[in-house]
C-alpha cells in the first residue's frame, strides 16, 4: 500500500510539470518562461500588404470568436490580440505645464500615468480612446515626430491560457490526492508539489494580467522640448552676424577637445571654465563663453582712411535684433575694452519654466568687430560668471 501511494505521489508530481517539461524540450521561448522571463512577442507593424503572423489553432480556443478591437491607429485585426505603443515628441512653450496637462488628459480618457518627470510622461490609455487621447496631446504643441508600434501577442496569450488550465488541473488532482494520503512523509511530498504548482500558477497569472493590461491599454510615451519664440520671417537688421545673435541660446552640447591653438584674441577665462577650442570655453554647469571676430562694414574705399562702421552704427541694430528675437527688454551698459569703446547687451528670456541669461560684449577695432558672448540658465550664469568674474575677464582682453 505504501509503495502504491508513493508511486501515485510521484506520478502526480510528474503530471504537474509535464506540460512545462514538454514545452522546455520543444520551444526555446518557453524555456525562458520557465526561468521567469517573459518571452518577447513577435513584432507586428501595420504596413500595406504586409502578411499577418499566423497563430496556430489551439484545442478549446475558438479563434473565430475574436473580433476587431480598437479604432483607427490602434485597431487589432480579427482573430488577433495586439499590444500597441506610441512615441510622440512635441515642441511646446511651457514644458512643465504640458506635462501636467498630459496627466489631466490621461485621467480624462480613463487612463493613468505610468511615469512622469520634468520633460516627459508615459501614459496608459484604453485602446478604444487612444486615438482621441493622441490627438488631444498633439494639439498641445508642435509635433516633431510620431511613431506607433504594434505587437501581435495572440499566440503568447493562448499559450498562457493553456498552461494555466493545465496547472490548475494538476493542482486540483494534487489536492484530491492529499485528501486520500494518510502517512506524514507522503503528505509532505504532495504538499511540496502543491506549493510548487501554486507558485508557478501565480507567476503565470501575473504574466497573464500584465499581458491583458498591454492589450487593453495603449502605452503612450510623450517627450516635450522647449522652443524659443518663433523667429521673424525676415532679417531685422542689415548685418548677418547681428541677426544670428542668440540663435544658439539653448545649445549647450560642447565638446572639450583639448585644443591648444591660439585664441581668436587674448583674454583670461574665469576660474572654473575649460577651453573647448580657439573660440569657446565652458563651465561644469553649462555656462558657455564664445569669442567672435567679424569684418567691419566699409562705407568708403580703404585708401581714403579708416572709414569703417563704428559702435554707434552697430549698437542700435544689436539692441533691436535681441529685442525682436527674445521679446524682452535689452539692458545696455557702455564702457571700454582694451582701450576701445565697447557696449554690453544683456537679455533674460524665460523659456518654459526656466530663465536664461544671454550677454554680448561688442567692441570695434579698426576693420573688425570683436564679440564676446556668454549664455546659460540664469542661476548657472550667476554662479559661474558673476559680475566680478565678467568684469575681470573683460579687463584681461588684449585685441
Amino acid at each position: 500500500m505504501n509503495r502504491c501511494l508513493s508511486l501515485f505521489a510521484a506520478a502526480a508530481l510528474t503530471l504537474s510539470f509535464g506540460c512545462a517539461m514538454e514545452s522546455a524540450n520543444t520551444m526555446p521561448e518557453r524555456r525562458a518562461e520557465a526561468d521567469g522571463a517573459i518571452p518577447a512577442a513577435r513584432s507586428y507593424r501595420s504596413k500595406p500588404g504586409a502578411p499577418r503572423p499566423y497563430a496556430p489553432r489551439r484545442k478549446g480556443v475558438a479563434r473565430e470568436a475574436l473580433s476587431e478591437v480598437g479604432t483607427g491607429n490602434f485597431r487589432a485585426p480579427a482573430g488577433h490580440q495586439m499590444a500597441f505603443t506610441a512615441y510622440l515628441r512635441l515642441n511646446v512653450r511651457d514644458v512643465r505645464a504640458a506635462v501636467r496637462q498630459a496627466r489631466e488628459l490621461a485621467l480624462k480618457f480613463g487612463g493613468y500615468v505610468k511615469r512622469m518627470d520634468d520633460y516627459s510622461a508615459v501614459l496608459a490609455i484604453p485602446v478604444e480612446k487612444a486615438d482621441d487621447a493622441l490627438a488631444a496631446l498633439a494639439r498641445g504643441g508642435v509635433v516633431s515626430s510620431l511613431r506607433i508600434e504594434g505587437e501581435d501577442v495572440t499566440e503568447q496569450s493562448i499559450n498562457l491560457k493553456v498552461r494555466l488550465d493545465n496547472l490548475e488541473k494538476s493542482r486540483q488532482r494534487l489536492l484530491a490526492l492529499l485528501e486520500r494520503t494518510a502517512k506524514v512523509d507522503e503528505m509532505v511530498k504532495v504538499e511540496t508539489a502543491i506549493t510548487r504548482v501554486t507558485t508557478e500558477l501565480e507567476r503565470l497569472q501575473a504574466q497573464q494580467k500584465n499581458l491583458q493590461g498591454r492589450i487593453q491599454f495603449v502605452t503612450i510615451h510623450v517627450h516635450y522640448s522647449a522652443v524659443v519664440s518663433p523667429q521673424p520671417s525676415r532679417n531685422v537688421t542689415p548685418v548677418g552676424w547681428v541677426n544670428r545673435l542668440g540663435e544658439d541660446l539653448l545649445s549647450f552640447d560642447q565638446r572639450v577637445s583639448g585644443d591648444d591653438s591660439s585664441l581668436i584674441f587674448d583674454l583670461v577665462f574665469p576660474e572654473g571654465f575649460v577651453r573647448c577650442s580657439a573660440s569657446t570655453a565652458v563651465s561644469g554647469s553649462n555656462c558657455v563663453i564664445e569669442l567672435y571676430s567679424h569684418e567691419g562694414a566699409v562705407t568708403a574705399a580703404h585708401w581714403y582712411g579708416n572709414d569703417y562702421a563704428q559702435l554707434k552704427f552697430y549698437g542700435p541694430i544689436i539692441e533691436k535684433a535681441l529685442s525682436k528675437r527674445f521679446k524682452v527688454p535689452v539692458k545696455v551698459t557702455r564702457g571700454v575694452i582694451d582701450g576701445h569703446e565697447a557696449a554690453v547687451y544683456t537679455v533674460n528670456p524665460v523659456i518654459g519654466d526656466d530663465s536664461y541669461t544671454y550677454r554680448v560684449a561688442v567692441a570695434v577695432v579698426k576693420s573688425k568687430v570683436k564679440v564676446i558672448a556668454a549664455r546659460a540658465k540664469t542661476a548657472d550664469f550667476a554662479r559661474d560668471l558673476p559680475e566680478s568674474a565678467w568684469k575681470k575677464m573683460l579687463e584681461s582682453v588684449d585685441f
